[in-house]
């Protein structure tokens, strides 16, 4: 019906040779494979001898019928929505590289930690700092705030009182 409307208000030769051709051609291809596909599962050609239906190669087709959608962002109502897709692809390189930096800036201070808290065998120190990884965590998890023992007591008043204040300031 919609390819009759079309043909009908463009014109035959404007539809199949005018300026949006490739896409209409592409509807033309849509539709006959379509009703190609209709009619083999009517006639129980495309059933197997368990009555389930095989997987054939016309359904690949309806994948393309996702590129019609496309068209609708050439429209003007959506030129907002366009910009802020674009937009978001165009900060994905930002944030990927905020986010290496982050990574970094955490692996080097867990480093740090592992050498200076994670070397003697302190009461809720060491657990925490044992290893590089269990370090990274422990860094990660106090970059947001959350530096607790299971018990709830913050981390850097045991460091306090096992290291001084020296060490519980550059927290």
């Amino acid at each position: 019906c919609e390819l009759l409307a079309k043909v009908a208000i463009h014109g035959l030769y404007m539809h199949f040779c005018g300026p949006l051709r490739l896409q209409n051609w592409l509807d033309v291809v849509i539709i006959v494979a379509d009703i190609m596909e209709l009619i083999l599962n009517q006639s129980g050609a495309l059933t197997s001898t368990d009555g389930l239906p095989i997987a054939s190669s016309l359904r690949l087709v309806r994948v393309i019928k996702l590129s019609r959608t496309i068209r609708l962002l050439q429209l003007q109502v959506f030129a907002d929505v366009l910009s802020m897709i674009q937009g978001i692809i165009g900060g994905m390189g930002t944030l990927l590289w905020s986010m290496v930096l982050y990574i970094v800036i955490v692996y080097m201070v867990a480093l740090l930690c592992r050498v200076v808290f994670g070397n003697k065998q302190l009461e809720n120190i060491h657990e925490f700092f044992s290893s590089v990884p269990r370090s990274m965590f422990t860094t990660f998890r106090c970059s947001f705030g959350d530096c607790t023992t299971l018990g709830g007591t913050p981390i850097f008043e045991f460091v306090h009182a096992s290291y001084g204040s020296a060490a519980s300031i550059s927290y």
